[in-house]
C-alpha cells in the first residue's frame, strides 16, 4: 500500500504523522510525507520520502510572523498559507498516487488533499488533533478570540461558530478554494470546516475524557486519542550531555516552553523563569530564540533551543507552557501539573480543559507577570490533589496505543488491490 500524508502547520502538528509514517513504514507501507520545508530531515530519519509543501523561508515567514500568534489576524494568517499551500500539496498528491493502491492522509489544513479526494476518490483520512476542528453545536470548543462566557447556551454558541466561519474563515480560504476547484470542473465549497472532513474518515486524536465524542459529530469519525509524538525523527538522537547534566544534579525543574516557532515569546520566558526563581525552582527552558539573561549566568536555569519532551516531561516537577496540543499531550502522558497561558487558536480550548481536568490552571498571557506566575505555580506544585489528578490522567494516556490505532484506521482504507 503506498500512504500519502499531507500535513500543513508547526512541530505540534507535523510530528504526529511523522510518527505515524514511520509506524506504517514498519508494517511494511510504502510512505511519503509533504509539509512544510523544515521538516525534511525529521522525515527522513522516520524512512519516509519527503516533498515540501513550502519553503523554509516559507514556514518562517508564515508561522514565526509575530502576529501569527494572535487570535484574529494569526487565524487569518494561518488559513491564508493553508490556501497558499494547496497547489503544491494538491500536486504531490495528484502526481504520486497510484490507483487502486493508494491511501491519502491529511491533517486539517491540508485543503489540497481533501480536493484531491474529490477529483480522483482515492481513500482518504482527515486527521483532526484538537476539538476546535470539529464543529458541534452541543459541547462546542472555545472559539478563538469570541467571548463564550459558562452561561451563552448552546445554540448562541453555534451561531458565533457559523459567524467567525462567514466572516473570518471563508473569506480568506474560499476565493482561492473555489476558483482552483472550478479548473477542474468541481463544485465550489460553501462552509470550509465542514467541507475539510473527509466522507471516507475521520479521525479524532485526542481521547473522550478530553473531549467526549458529540452527537452531530460527521458519521464517519472515529475516536483514538493523543498519538505518541515527539521520538520518531526527533532533531536529536538522545539527550544533549549539558542537559542530562542539568536534569542528574538536582531536584526536577521547572519547564517552560511557548512553542517552536513564537519569536517575541522573551517577555514570558523571563517572567516564567523568575516566578521559578521567587519559589526556590530549578528551571529548564526549551527556546527556539535566544533569551537575554544580562550577562548572569545561573545555575538554577538552563537554557536550550530543543529537547525531546517525551524524555524530559518525566523528570520534570511541572510545565509552563502555551497550550499547544503536542504539549499539553506530552505533558498529560508524563503527569505533571499544566500553567498554561495560552496565545491563540485551540490553545484557550486546551487551557480551559486542563484546569477542567485538575491537571493544572489557566493563565491569560496579558496577566502574566511574576508575582502572579508564582502564586499559581507555587499552588499546583504544593496541591496533593493536583498531583493525584495528573497521575490518573497519566494512566488514562496510551500514545503508543493510539498511533497504533490511527495506522490500523488508514490500513482499513486500503483499496483491495493494495491490502
Amino acid at each position: 500500500m503506498l500512504v500519502l500524508i499531507v500535513a500543513i502547520g508547526t512541530y505540534g502538528d507535523v510530528l504526529p504523522f511523522i510518527a505515524a509514517g514511520a509506524e506504517l513504514v514498519r508494517r511494511g507501507h510504502e510512505v511519503a510525507l509533504c509539509a512544510p520545508a523544515p521538516f525534511g530531515d525529521a522525515a527522513g530519519r522516520a524512512g519516509l520520502d519527503f516533498a515540501p509543501a513550502m519553503s523554509a523561508e516559507e514556514y518562517e515567514k508564515r508561522f514565526g510572523h509575530p502576529t501569527f500568534w494572535t487570535p484574529w489576524r494569526g487565524a487569518r494568517r494561518l488559513f491564508r498559507q493553508a490556501a497558499r499551500s494547496l497547489p503544491e500539496t494538491y500536486r504531490f498528491v495528484a502526481e504520486r498516487r497510484r490507483p487502486g493502491e493508494t491511501v491519502v492522509v491529511g491533517s486539517t489544513l491540508a485543503i489540497g488533499a481533501r480536493v484531491a479526494f474529490d477529483a480522483f476518490g482515492d481513500p482518504l483520512i482527515s486527521v483532526h488533533l484538537s476539538p476546535l476542528t470539529i464543529q458541534t453545536r452541543h459541547d462546542a470548543p472555545r472559539t478563538p478570540g469570541l467571548p463564550m462566557p459558562r452561561w451563552l447556551n448552546a445554540g448562541l454558541k453555534w451561531e458565533l461558530q457559523l459567524g467567525s466561519d462567514a466572516y473570518f474563515v471563508n473569506p480568506v480560504v474560499l476565493p482561492r478554494l473555489n476558483a482552483f476547484r472550478a479548473a477542474l470542473g468541481l463544485r465550489p465549497v460553501q462552509r470550509l470546516r465542514y467541507w475539510w472532513n473527509s466522507p471516507a474518515r475521520v479521525a479524532a486524536m485526542f481521547p473522550a475524557w478530553f473531549h467526549a465524542a458529540q452527537p452531530d459529530w460527521p458519521a464517519q469519525t472515529v475516536q483514538i486519542g493523543f498519538p505518541e509524538a515527539g521520538r520518531e525523527g526527533g532533531a536529536a538522537q538522545g539527550l544533549d550531555p549539558a542537559l542530562e547534566a542539568f536534569l542528574a544534579e538536582g531536584e526536577p525543574p521547572v519547564l517552560v516552553t511557548f512553542g517552536s516557532t513564537r519569536r517575541d515569546t522573551e517577555r514570558l520566558y523571563r517572567v516564567a523563569i523568575a516566578a521559578c526563581a521567587r519559589l526556590g525552582r530549578r528551571c529548564l527552558a526549551l527556546s527556539q530564540t535566544p533569551i537575554e539573561d544580562g550577562g548572569e549566568r545561573r545555575a538554577d536555569v538552563h537554557i536550550a533551543r530543543y529537547a525531546p519532551l517525551p524524555e524530559v516531561l518525566p523528570r520534570c516537577a511541572a510545565i509552563v507552557h502555551h497550550g499547544g496540543v503536542g504539549t499539553m499531550a506530552q505533558a498529560f502522558a508524563a503527569g505533571v501539573p499544566q500553567l498554561v497561558a495560552p496565545l491563540a487558536f485551540d490553545q484557550a480550548d486546551h487551557a480551559i480543559r486542563v484546569a477542567k481536568l485538575g491537571c493544572g490552571a489557566a493563565f491569560r498571557t496579558g496577566w502574566f507577570d511574576e508575582r502572579r506566575a508564582a502564586r499559581l505555580l507555587g499552588a499546583l506544585l504544593r496541591s496533593e490533589r493536583v498531583r493525584a489528578r495528573c497521575a490518573e490522567v497519566a494512566a488514562a494516556c496510551d500514545g503508543p496505543g493510539a498511533l497504533a490505532r490511527l495506522c490500523d484506521e488508514i490500513e482499513s482504507l486500503a483499496p483491495a488491490r493494495a491490502a
